[in-house]
């Protein structure tokens, strides 16, 4: 199958001893003091509370974690002024020192560990708030409420369309031109078809072609799997390509908040970045997580390829 994508998955095992607790995954988005932040565990709902990964969360406001030798269920998270401790599964948190009851128990997901978010804000004094209509909570200031939300963290998987969407049900939703339709069959799985709608139009100001992904062992019933966003434009200079790439992803970043990863060349002065992209020996890779799917914007330029190609692929994590 020529155009199927290779996707990436990224998996980051946090610490947590109890035996994993299932949950429902949300599509909340957490902001703090009216900016999204990026957390590599989505969010859960349990028993109608809002559940966070809790270290990463709180690192991202200078605290620090250790696990108890003595008693490996016991969680310290502190920094200059605060202490936090808990024991994972107890319903109790102490807050230097001071006792308080949530909710719901803390809890171990996938090797993360999870606390509801109020009890989160009520340990380190910040205010809280949420909105279940829209999926959004929040630690210290409130986001805007003119605040620009991507369609992406909005309940959306692919602009206006969700995963396992038929071919139909993605035309009605598409609002942009359509300029190809293809449906082969995969290269490697003689049962396997793939269908690929070319749709024209920008992203952040950039020209750009949305494709849909789609399989299904019945040609006539392909359902939506994966997303591309090509950037088309072509360069002579290979400094454009680099000097594009750091621009469109500064723009993620205000939507999604900081990259979870990312690939550099190691070793390489970036005055010889173009060079290395003119010979194919360059590769930029920025990796977000959105809402339940994973974005990754790449810039590569295969050997024989007369130009680079810029794209950001998106999947479900």
């Amino acid at each position: 199958m020529k155009r199927l994508l290779t996707l990436l998955l990224i998996f980051v095992v946090y610490f947590g001893t109890i035996p994993t607790i299932h949950a429902n995954p949300s599509n909340y988005r957490i902001f703090l003091d009216g900016k999204i932040v990026t957390l590599q565990s989505t969010p859960r709902i349990e028993s109608n509370t809002l559940m966070v990964p809790a270290v990463p969360l709180l690192k991202k406001l200078g605290y620090t974690a250790a696990v108890d030798p003595d008693i490996p269920d016991r969680v310290k998270i502190s920094n200059s002024n605060n202490s936090i401790t808990f024991v994972m599964g107890a319903k109790n948190i102490y807050i230097n020192g001071k006792e308080i009851r949530m909710p719901i128990s803390s809890k171990s997901y996938n090797g993360v560990t999870y606390l509801p978010l109020r009890a989160i804000s009520q340990a380190i004094g910040r205010p809280f708030g949420s909105n279940p209509t829209e999926q959004y909570a929040w630690i210290g200031v409130a986001p805007t409420k003119n605040q620009k939300i991507p369609p992406e963290l909005q309940g959306k998987d692919f602009r206006n369309a969700v995963w396992g969407m038929t071919v139909q049900q993605i035309k009605r939703s598409e609002t942009l031109p359509l300029v190809n339709t293809v449906t082969e069959l995969d290269d490697y799985d003689s049962n396997m078809y793939y269908t690929y709608l070319d749709y024209k139009g920008e992203y952040n100001g950039y020209k750009a072609v949305y494709t849909y992904i789609l399989s299904g062992k019945n040609k006539n019933s392909t359902k939506l799997i994966d997303g591309q966003i090509l950037f088309p434009e072509k360069f002579s200079n290979m400094q454009n390509y680099i000097d594009r790439f750091f621009k469109i992803s500064s723009k993620m970043q205000l939507a999604y908040g900081a990259p979870v990863n990312t690939e550099r060349p190691r070793g390489r002065d970036r005055s010889k970045w173009a060079e290395d992209l003119s010979l194919g020996n360059l590769s930029l890779t920025d990796y977000y997580n959105v809402g339940r799917n994973s974005y990754y914007i790449r810039l590569y330029k295969s050997m024989h390829a007369e130009y680079p190609q810029l794209d950001i692929l998106v999947s479900q994590r």
